[in-house]
């Protein structure tokens, strides 16, 4: 009787485990991630009504518009760099969105980037918007001097921009939901 218990419970054992190791494995609860929007993306909405309300959006986050560069009777937007980091955090935050030079990893202090919004008309109703990020890091030189450079923005802050600017413009959230389930409408610290 005694091998038999020792028998029944080393199989018991062995089965919680094998099932534990199953469970650990396998994670259904894990959210799927989102593809980017298209960039361009096609909204039917007329391409002032879009300028309006890109203009808004960036006034609401305080995100300053360059009027030098921007040229809103071809559908152009840009706006004035904005800082992002500094300091200690600045290696992994410009990292999360650009692809940066290699040799220029040591001495990251500040990262900026600048928007570049642009809405054409494909007829009456329907618009194209576009975004593009332009992403620099400041490096301090050999020299004592600082130089900014110019990263390769891996699409996030794009599709983060396009997704609120498109949500803000048809009136449906269309941004990526985060862990807690909660939709947010933001671009980077900015939620509107």
């Amino acid at each position: 009787m005694n091998l038999k218990m020792s028998y029944i419970c080393l199989s018991l054992l062995f089965i919680t485990f094998c099932s534990l190791d199953a469970r650990a494995q396998i994670q259904l609860d894990r959210p799927k991630t989102e593809p980017p929007l298209d960039n361009p993306y096609v909204i039917n909405t007329p391409r002032e009504q879009i300028l309006q309300t890109v203009r808004e959006v960036f006034n609401t986050c305080a995100i300053e518009i360059d009027d030098t560069l921007s040229k809103p009777s071809e559908g152009k937007i840009v706006t004035k760099s904005v800082v992002f980091t500094r300091g200690v955090t600045a290696r992994a935050d410009l990292d999360h969105l650009a692809r940066m030079p290699a040799r220029e990893v040591r001495n990251w202090q500040q990262g900026r980037w600048r928007l570049e919004v642009i809405a054409l008309p494909l007829d009456e109703k329907r618009s194209q918007l576009s975004v593009s990020a332009q992403i620099e890091g400041k490096v301090i030189e050999a020299s004592g001097g600082t130089q900014w450079v110019q990263g390769q923005s891996n699409g996030l802050l794009e599709d983060e921009t396009l997704r609120g600017l498109a949500g803000r413009i048809l009136g449906i959230d269309l941004s990526i939901k985060v862990s807690s389930g909660r939709p947010t409408r933001r671009i980077l610290n900015c939620e509107y």
